[in-house]
């Protein structure tokens, strides 16, 4: 047995030396394979590695100006114009509603918004209105009641247009989406069958055509003894008062007037003056508007 290994070994030995070098480094080579797979996997790691933080980094130079970008983009939204100014419609038989209109008007101004005072007869609706729901303006409808409850003399095609517009299939509901408006309504109580119909009608057909109103409607009454404020004079100056405070939060501006931080003071000093100005001031029961 000795014997049989002395020779196994010794013909191993003679092959080995039979092998060329090269044969040699391959056989070391695959006797050592393990050793090689694992330094092969280790250095592919580092690899991988390295490649995967020089692409963060270069992800992270592209990217960077482009979120910087973004959030400039979302911050300048903040300074988009909500409202390019204000137009006021009047329907006034003897004026009052023509000279509220001018009011209105010159308050409005002094906020720094655009305004435009127009009679109402001279404002052809199947043209123009349907152009007010994307420019991003606000409509005001300072309207009377004349006799028996109809518009005044110049707002009577206005309204006769409104109310078939209303209901004309033609138009569709959706007619006057994005329109934002507010109405107030002049009239006097004494005629019970007829008070404010007029304005009371204008906001429901602008409600009917999508129209979006931006405050509650406002009625003014001649007939002292009844008006919320003591005169239609009171009532109006009321109703503007929160309509301008409502115009200040659409235009991304104060969110309060006639307040300690209100940039216009001065206007806001007018405004209380007035007040107790108009509730002394009335007009008859018999006067039309």
């Amino acid at each position: 047995m000795l014997c049989i290994s002395s020779v196994s070994a010794l013909e191993t030995e003679g092959s080995q030396n039979a092998l060329s070098p090269g044969e040699s480094y391959l056989l070391s080579v695959w006797h050592h394979r393990l050793y090689l797979y694992s330094a092969a996997a280790l250095l592919f790691g580092v690899w991988f590695l390295l490649k995967v933080a020089l692409n963060k980094k270069s992800f992270s130079k592209d990217v960077g100006p482009l979120v910087s970008k973004a959030v400039r983009r979302s911050e300048g939204s903040d300074a988009v114009v909500h409202l390019s100014g204000v137009k006021v419609f009047y329907g006034s038989q003897t004026g009052t509603a023509k000279g509220f209109a001018k009011e209105l008007s010159e308050e409005v101004k002094t906020l720094g918004i655009p305004a435009e005072v127009i009679d109402i007869k001279d404002y052809d609706p199947d043209d123009r209105l349907s152009n007010e729901c994307t420019n991003m303006s606000v409509c005001v409808f300072l309207v009377a009641t004349y006799t028996d409850g109809t518009p005044t003399v110049n707002a009577e095609w206005f309204c006769k247009w409104l109310e078939e517009a209303s209901t004309d299939f033609r138009y569709g509901k959706t007619y006057l989406k994005g329109l934002r408006y507010a109405v107030f309504g002049l009239g006097n109580s004494v005629y019970v069958g007829h008070y404010n119909t007029v304005g009371t009608n204008v906001d429901k057909w602008l409600w009917m055509l999508s129209g979006m109103r931006i405050m509650t409607r406002g009625e003014g009454d001649c007939n002292v003894v009844k008006s919320r404020h003591g005169s239609i004079q009171a009532d109006f100056l009321a109703w503007k008062v929160k309509f301008l405070t409502r115009l200040q939060a659409l235009a991304k501006r104060e969110k309060k007037s006639c307040s300690g931080n209100s940039t216009s003071g001065s206007s806001c000093q007018n405004m209380k003056k007035e007040q107790e100005e108009g509730r002394g001031s009335a007009c008859t029961a018999g006067q039309q508007l």
